[in-house]
């Protein structure tokens, strides 16, 4: 016989509505919102902002109130693990925002997990920290979680067990899917989409032209800088949110995909690749400059010092 999960008993024995509340948010507060939080979180910063994590956070603590509130109000229901139960509930729910959000990686993943599912010399489970992928006998084996020096790898058909050559560990699913947009060129641009549509809700004309004026003056003097310093500075260019800054230069005409590619030193085609995971840290910067990753802080600090002392002679002179 299925029992239902003992931490559910003072839901299932409350009688009164009070009760009923507290017993519920009691398990939420206690059980559901670390569980999600931490569900969450594995998806940060990259490719979820905190943001749109926040707006997950309370979307999936409103359905797992709601299903408690169910759960209570039907005898004959029965949750076995709440824990699981709810994690279902929360990688439902990011599973729907990121089909939204990212269709292009959406059906790559389900190719991807269709493969693992299928191949028979590998497979995908689920664990507290999301959906692992990896060869059969790996399962159960705890994932490798820095997959830089797996950048660049071709993730597609027989060269995924390369790919888990190379790792020697099972990968989560979702690092899996990231390492073969990036190999297949694979973007999805709603998030700068999203930045276009602010801009031009402000209707204010002298606002643009002041924001477009200081913006192209800024690039004047970026393009200026030494090679290695407008790499380093322009690949961890962020804004106030800690996202990619280099959207700017494209929604306000100031400069074209191209024409950032080139200062970088890279081809539009690989900047293309690169775009949905700006800013890039460090380390994967030093990788791509064959540098170290302090020089790379080096460089940038270097950069910054010399716009700044530009940008401050440009004000002078002006009225």
């Amino acid at each position: 016989m299925v029992r239902n999960d003992p931490l559910l008993s003072p839901l299932r024995d409350a009688t009164a509505v009070e009760q009923r509340r507290r017993a519920v948010e009691a398990l939420i507060v206690e059980r559901v919102r670390p569980l999600v939080h931490r569900i969450v979180a594995r998806f940060r910063p990259s490719p979820l902002r905190d943001e749109d994590a926040e707006d997950l956070e309370s979307a999936i603590h409103l359905r797992a109130v709601r299903r408690l509130q169910q759960f209570a109000e039907t005898p004959g229901d029965v949750i076995e693990r709440l824990d699981d139960y709810m994690a279902t509930i929360a990688y439902n729910v990011v599973h729907d925002f990121f089909r939204d959000r990212y269709p292009e990686r959406t059906r790559l993943k389900n190719r991807l997990r269709y493969l693992f599912a299928h191949d028979p010399k590998l497979a995908v489970w689920e664990s507290e920290g999301g959906a692992v992928c990896g060869l059969k006998e790996w399962r159960g084996r705890m994932p490798l979680t820095d997959v830089d020096a797996l950048a660049g790898s071709p993730v597609d058909g027989d060269s995924v067990r390369a790919l888990f050559g190379r790792s020697a560990a099972p990968l989560y699913l979702d690092d899996v899917v990231s390492l073969a947009a990036e190999a297949q060129g694979i973007v999805d641009f709603r998030v700068v989409e999203e930045r276009q549509e602010a801009i031009a809700r402000d209707d204010d004309p002298e606002s643009q032209a002041i924001l477009r004026q200081d913006v192209q003056a800024l690039w004047r003097e970026v393009v200026e800088l030494p090679p290695r310093q407008r790499a380093a500075l322009l690949l961890h260019l962020r804004d106030s949110d800690g996202h990619n800054a280099l959207g700017l230069l494209v929604l306000t005409g100031v400069a074209t995909l191209d024409d950032i590619a080139a200062a970088i030193g890279i081809s539009a085609e690989r900047l293309s690749v690169l775009w949905s995971g700006l800013p890039l840290d460090d380390r994967t910067i030093a990788s791509m400059l064959g540098i170290t990753r302090q020089q790379v802080i080096n460089l940038r600090k270097s950069a910054k010092e010399r716009l700044a002392r530009r940008l401050e002679k440009i004000n002078r002179r002006q009225p």
